[in-house]
């Protein structure tokens, strides 16, 4: 019988989110300074370095994700799209640490040849749920695709970055959103 972890996975993410958002990399050993977490134990739990990175990079997206999910269940399309929108900012102020991973950072930065294959092939699919649910909406307001993605995705990850990762995302930030949303897909 295995022993009990004892750490949260999800503090390792945040730790890999500051560190990549403040020095461009994060190593084992920096995650060991930053989390109090052995070396051994991050490796028994990850397996490499790349093992954190890349379920760093995966814990993030999905997370954001069920907020997308959430958003796009609205019936009113033009809620769904705004609520859609808004979860950007959202998951930014709620999530900082975690948030980091997405917004401040490139995958390629998370996988390399050298990441586990499990995770690869996990990897290859975590899209496809939210850019199924993203055709769906385009369909359902009967707008292209490509400004259903610039209204949800493009504008607002853009305007987080305005902030992060210096700064908090003001709360301010989702009024103007909500009114680019609404003219984006009226």
């Amino acid at each position: 019988m295995g022993r009990v972890s004892s750490f949260e996975d999800r503090d390792v993410y945040a730790a890999v989110g500051r560190l990549m958002a403040e020095q461009g990399q994060a190593t084992v050993t920096a995650l060991r300074d930053t989390t109090g977490i052995s070396i051994g134990s991050l490796y028994h739990r990850f397996g490499s370095r790349e093992g954190v990175m890349a379920e760093a990079w995966l814990y993030a997206v999905r997370t954001f994700h069920m907020r997308i999910m959430a958003a796009f269940a609205n019936d009113d399309a033009m809620q769904a799209g705004v609520k859609a929108a808004l979860a950007t900012p959202r998951f930014c102020r709620d999530e900082a640490d975690i948030a980091l991973v997405l917004v401040c950072c490139r995958p390629s930065e998370f996988l390399n040849d050298q990441t586990p294959k499990l995770l690869r092939e996990q990897l290859v699919h975590v899209n496809d749920e939210v850019g199924n649910a993203m055709m769906d909406f385009s369909r359902r307001i009967n707008r292209p695709l490509l400004t259903c993605r610039l209204a949800i995705i493009a504008f607002p990850l853009g305007a987080v970055r305005l902030f992060l990762p210096k700064a908090t995302v003001p709360k301010s930030i989702d009024v103007e959103l909500e009114q680019s949303v609404r003219n984006l897909l009226g």
